[in-house]
């Protein structure tokens, strides 16, 4: 397990109509990249190994992670790099995803009826 806190969010990082975030550490990022990206700063790193359904909590909001390119632990370990891509799992998807990618769902828990 590991946390990050965001040190910088690009001009351009966050889209209104892509579900899509770049994550870049901060040692890592070059200027251009920073425009676009969500930069962070790692805490008590100890590995990458990200599997299908771990959850992934950003602020009070938990993800599960539902598809992970093949490239995900190596560029995180490395660079600090994943994009998230927040919306459902469909094959047309999964043939257009990078092999940094993560692909995450919101879980909505419901209490009481």
């Amino acid at each position: 397990m590991f946390k990050a806190n965001v040190v910088s969010i690009g001009e351009n990082a966050i889209s209104d109509t892509e579900p899509i975030i770049i994550l870049f550490g901060e040692n890592s990022v070059t200027d251009n990249l920073e425009k676009v990206s969500v930069v962070q700063r790692f805490e008590n790193v100890q590995s990458a190994d990200i599997t299908i359904n771990n959850e992934i909590k950003i602020d009070d909001q938990v993800y599960t992670v539902k598809f992970k390119g093949d490239l995900v632990d190596s560029n995180f370990s490395m660079l600090g790099h994943v994009t998230l891509y927040f919306t459902e799992v469909s094959i047309y998807l999964l043939k257009k995803c990078h092999p940094s990618t993560l692909v995450l769902q919101l879980n909505i828990k419901l209490t009481g009826c």
